[in-house]
């Protein structure tokens, strides 16, 4: 089984499954245990591994010999195609699940007794005989998509066959029998693609179809527990059909005691994304001599991401899992995305930083169409270029509400409840086990698709990330409005805009601006890890009593310091400790001192720069330092001055021998910045 394989499908008989790549929560391990069998319906909306984790069930049972496995030629019984129905047949089957289960229990108990050879010397109706009599039909599929083309009168006859005569001889059955269904939503799709129901070129359609095809299923595969423990079926069903059970029988309860309902944590799906990095050859790797001890670090080349607007850093991993809807299909989507750059471009922060956007993009595309015949009448196309941004008041939406209503014909609706409810809208709320407020999405599937409801009450809402390139392809001004505060994601922590804005402070400090010269001929000889390393360690070792220190892009260091002396001394210990490494790096470093924006420590995380004077002087004289030496400017000199210490100082002229550099960015519009440099050394 190769990495990143995003359908089931691909593992066609039991020796393409790959175990490792199953990540077993204790549901999925109870489900999966030889000894169990009190599971027997996988629910789950598209993307999160229904079909796995049936044909899972279904290998582990083939290969301890524990009963006959149905159908014999494939690992599930699928049908194929799409079924729509006559006038006739749609009003038959769209009152209630019940004919639904009459069907599905004529289907199974034929596969199963012709199977062991059990159908002889009945005497049942024409439509019945004609089944048994087909040898072409074998496994339940076969025979249900055969019944599904009888008239209401045939099928009430093959009913009242089954009760009276296969049931019995299905109670008899003493040999282990064990069929696996999957795929019944796929059958039905046009009857919700459809939504409302309308008639076809060839036939008539309801969603009622798509939803009691599989809840009678359901039924039908618990009621089967009863009749014979011998025959078991196992099914996977869509979460959205399930989720209406309550409104359709008394025994929900009971039945969703015999459900796996697949959900994974966000350390489960990194660890999911892990095992199809182990699945890759070391060649593809960006740091392959972290295979071993960081399977996400040999892979994408860094631990860390930066922010491009709150300069916040963030655990890669977790900047790629906010930028899906937290299924599994999503992260092998991306992970596939990113295993076709070469290594040295996934080193490359920006260039990951696209890759996994355009993924995103494709992700909310296919997530739109999933979920556009459950909520197609909201019209959200014209909803998507009315938003403003992704972090919206609650005056805002209810702006937008009324503008999409009258957009769309003046009838309100309720299309921010809608995109609430299927995960792509989230909000803020006060998470009482944190005691702190925080952003939440629901998932897929975790609350029914209704095209009615309230919306939560919140102070701010947000568009989920896997929007953002969708949205700005036709609202580029969406783009254009960000939040330097908060990043947008499930769980996220939610800081005010305004008291953020108005906790940041200005503080006088020495800074420090140093990169890794030549960094990019590393990354293209794969070298850099090694570098990456040494300079983590470096700061995290000499930075000890800084107001702040950062790492980013593997090359670059951010100190701030009130103590010039100790700064000074942190650039050479760092400088020499990174030499060291093999090919013996070099650093660049600049010191200032002047003004810095910081905001205030959330939680266990450090105060974070948001600007200031001194950080721009520091960064643009970076890059103007001769390789492995520590230059400072005039500002830090003077401080460097007060302090007693064995640091001298030594005036640096330009190329050109003026006496003061220029170090504004070139290709910029922004000023002039004059400034008189010096070396530092001891």
């Amino acid at each position: 089984m190769r990495a990143w394989t995003v359908d089931a499908d691909d593992i066609r008989v039991a020796d393409d499954f790959d175990e490792s790549l199953l990540h077993r929560t204790p549901e999925i391990d109870g489900f999966l245990r030889s000894d169990r069998d009190d599971k027997f319906i996988v629910i789950g909306t598209k993307g999160f591994g229904k079909t796995l984790l049936l044909k899972a069930k279904r290998v582990l049972y083939q290969r301890e010999g524990r009963a006959v496995c149905l159908p014999a030629g494939a690992l599930l019984d699928k049908p194929i195609g799409d079924k729509i129905f006559s006038r006739e047949l749609l009003a038959f089957f769209v009152v209630s699940p019940l004919p639904w289960s009459k069907i599905w229990l004529t289907a199974i108990s034929l596969a199963t007794l012709k199977h062991i050879g059990a159908l002889g010397e009945l005497k049942v109706g024409a439509g019945l005989t004609s089944l048994i009599a087909d040898d072409q039909l074998h496994g339940v599929i076969d025979h249900f998509v055969r019944l599904l083309d009888f008239t209401p009168r045939e099928l009430q006859r093959c009913g009242t066959d089954t009760d009276g005569h296969l049931v019995p001889r299905l109670r008899a059955v003493t040999s282990p029998v064990a069929m696996f269904i999957d795929g019944v939503d796929e059958y039905f799709n046009k009857h919700v693609e459809g939504f409302p129901s309308h008639p076809s070129v060839t036939g008539e359609l309801s969603p009622n179809v798509w939803h009691f095809a599989q809840l009678g299923l359901v039924e039908v595969a618990y009621q089967l527990r009863r009749i014979n423990h011998h025959v078991k079926v196992f099914a996977a069903v869509r979460k959205e059909a399930y989720a209406r059970l309550a409104k359709t029988t008394v025994m929900s309860q009971q039945y969703r005691g015999s459900a796996v309902d697949i959900a994974y944590s966000p350390q489960s799906l990194r660890e999911i994304f892990v095992n199809n990095i182990r699945l890759l050859k070391s060649d593809v790797m960006a740091n392959p001599e972290r295979l071993r001890t960081d399977p996400l670090e040999a892979f994408l080349g860094r631990t860390k991401v930066i922010d491009a607007y709150t300069r916040e850093e963030e655990d890669v991993f977790d900047y790629i899992c906010r930028h899906t809807l937290l299924r599994p299909r999503d992260l092998m989507t991306i992970g596939d995305r990113l295993a076709a750059l070469r290594p040295e471009e996934r080193r490359n922060e920006l260039r990951l930083k696209e890759v996994v956007h355009q993924a995103a993009a494709e992700i909310a595309h296919e997530y739109l169409a999933e979920i556009a015949p459950h909520v197609g009448e909201l019209e959200l196309e014209r909803l998507l270029p009315l938003l403003p941004g992704h972090v919206l008041t609650r005056a805002e939406v209810e702006r937008v509400f009324l503008e999409h209503s009258v957009a769309t014909g003046g009838e309100e609706k309720h299309v921010f409840s809608a995109l609430y409810r299927v995960g792509l809208l989230g909000c803020v709320h006060h998470d009482r086990v944190r005691g702190e407020w925080a952003q939440r999405f629901l998932r897929p599937g975790e609350a029914t698709l209704e095209t009615n409801g309230m919306l939560p009450s919140a102070t701010h809402y947000l568009v989920h990330p896997v929007l953002s390139d969708v949205i700005g392809r036709i609202n580029p001004a969406y783009l254009q409005r960000f939040d330097r505060v908060n990043i947008v994601g499930y769980g996220r922590p939610w800081r005010e805009i305004d008291s953020a804005v108005s906790a940041v402070s200005t503080h006088s400090f020495c800074v420090l601006k140093a990169d890794v010269y030549g960094f990019g001929g590393l990354m293209h000889a794969r070298a850099d890890g090694p570098v990456r390393q040494a300079l983590e360690d470096a700061v995290r070792r000499w930075s000890r009593g800084a107001a702040v220190a950062q790492t980013a892009a593997g090359d670059s260091i951010l100190i701030a310091h009130d103590d010039p002396v100790v700064l000074a001394q942190t650039a050479r210990h760092i400088m020499d400790e990174v030499y060291q490494v093999t090919g013996q790096p070099l650093l660049r470093v600049a010191l200032h001192y002047g003004e810095v924006q910081m905001q205030p420590s959330v939680g266990d995380s450090s105060p974070m720069v948001v600007g200031g004077d001194a950080i721009l002087c520091a960064t643009r004289v970076e890059p103007h330092v001769s390789p492995g030496q520590i230059w400072a400017t005039e500002e830090f000199r003077q401080e460097l001055a007060q302090k007693p210490s064995l640091w001298r100082t030594t005036h640096v002229m330009t190329p050109e021998g003026n006496e003061r550099f220029n170090v504004k960015k070139e290709g910029r519009s922004e000023p002039d910045l004059w400034v008189r440099l010096y070396r530092i050394e001891f």
